[in-house]
């Protein structure tokens, strides 16, 4: 792998969640093994790099006209380097370049494995030309896997990319694909190089996080012991300099007895976590494809907090969900009074392009969305305030 003996600059812009931010911070791992350093500022960086998120329509159209604003920066600077990568990149990857003829790369969120190895040949070729970054030379080879790793407050870790579920709804599958599981050695690895760093709090990352499970072979070919994500929780909590573990984002269906009781008996695990719900009605999870019902929900929020007392819960709500009627709605006005959330993070729902439920009829009103969303949100503020008291 190339190393520089000159100093370049990268600048790093990530869009969306905490998963975004782990696949932010190893894609520059690559420069930072090249000698690269992080510009605060895109106009003295040598290197652009856009992570992008698609989750939400917005989220992409905010990436999108930064990209489109490039252009004269590109202009101004045609030897430096702008990459795309990330959600956004995967869904319009046959796009880009057209729209956008001046990026030099696009790597979409089921290619952020081989990242590493595509941006160091974009590098190569790049020095190699004779018009590369001011014909300055190439140095001495070093290690690609010596990577360095800043020290964070919280270190995002990813266990597990991609996700299996359809949720109607969500455009994550198509982009991510199927799910993949890192090696718990790899894990296990990368927390040791951060609690090495000073870091204190580490959350584990997937996007189904505690569907995590990995079988690995011996030698021999033979099978060992699978691992699931209530064992990849105690080998965490074993590690000396870890204080505090989370995770993001669970799904309410592998919310198993095993994984409750290794919450209940691992101390570090934070006494707080996010557990999207989406309907307080069994038809709309239904045909949202949750694969929980209502009452399963609350199962799970009961058991958690008799092994976990004093435990905070959020969740995530879309209202006006399609066909949802105003009963629909009540059952989750309800749920919300049932559960007690302490963090609500409510949406209207709005088709995404690529969806299953983008193709169906939206028979809720806009005016009857903006009504319900003030409603959630002020049943949430209700809540509060009775918590707090």
């Amino acid at each position: 792998m190339l190393k520089f003996a000159f100093p370049m600059r990268y600048h790093l812009v990530t869009y969306g969640c905490q998963m975004n931010t782990a696949d932010s911070d190893e894609m520059s791992a690559p420069l930072r093994a090249l000698g690269w350093t992080a510009s605060e500022s895109r106009w003295d960086a040598d290197l652009v790099l856009f992570n992008t998120c698609t989750v939400r329509q917005q989220a992409e159209h905010r990436a999108v006209s930064e990209i489109g604003r490039m252009r004269a920066w590109k202009q101004r600077k045609p030897e430096a380097l702008i990459v795309v990568a990330g959600c956004a990149a995967e869904r319009i990857k046959d796009t880009l370049p057209k729209r956008f003829p001046f990026v030099d790369l696009i790597v979409g969120a089921k290619d952020i494995d081989s990242f590493g190895e595509r941006v160091t040949e974009l590098l190569r070729e790049r020095l190699l030309s004779t018009q590369a970054i001011g014909n300055r030379q190439s140095a001495i080879e070093t290690n690609p896997s010596s990577t360095a790793h800043c020290p964070l407050p919280t270190a995002y870790v990813n266990i597990m990319r991609g996700c299996n579920f359809s949720c109607a709804y969500c455009i994550v599958p198509s982009v991510r694909g199927k799910e993949k599981y890192l090696s718990p050695e790899r894990i296990l690895g990368e927390v040791h190089a951060q609690v090495a760093n000073g870091v204190k709090e580490i959350m584990l990352l997937g996007q189904t996080v505690n569907s995590y499970h990995y079988q690995p072979l011996t030698n021999s070919s033979q099978l060992k012991a699978r691992i699931e994500f209530d064992d990849l929780l105690r080998q965490v909590n074993e590690i000396q300099g870890v204080e505090r573990i989370r995770f993001m984002s669970p799904h309410p269906r592998y919310m198993t007895p095993r994984v409750i009781q290794a919450i209940g008996e691992c101390g570090k695990v934070a006494a707080d976590f996010h557990l999207p719900v989406q309907s307080g009605s069994n038809p709309v999870l239904e045909k949202m494809r949750r694969f929980y019902t209502r009452e399963e929900y609350l199962e799970i929020l009961k058991t958690l907090r008799g092994v976990k007392p004093g435990l905070r819960i959020s969740t995530d709500l879309i209202v006006g969900f399609p066909g949802e009627t105003e009963e629909d709605f009540n059952q989750t006005l309800s749920l919300m009074d049932e559960a007690r959330f302490n963090g609500v993070y409510a949406f209207r729902f709005s088709p995404r392009p690529g969806t299953e439920a983008s193709e169906w009829i939206d028979e809720v009103p806009q005016s009857v969305k903006e009504t319900r969303l003030a409603r959630v949100l002020e049943t949430h503020e209700r809540m509060k305030r009775a918590i707090h008291a």
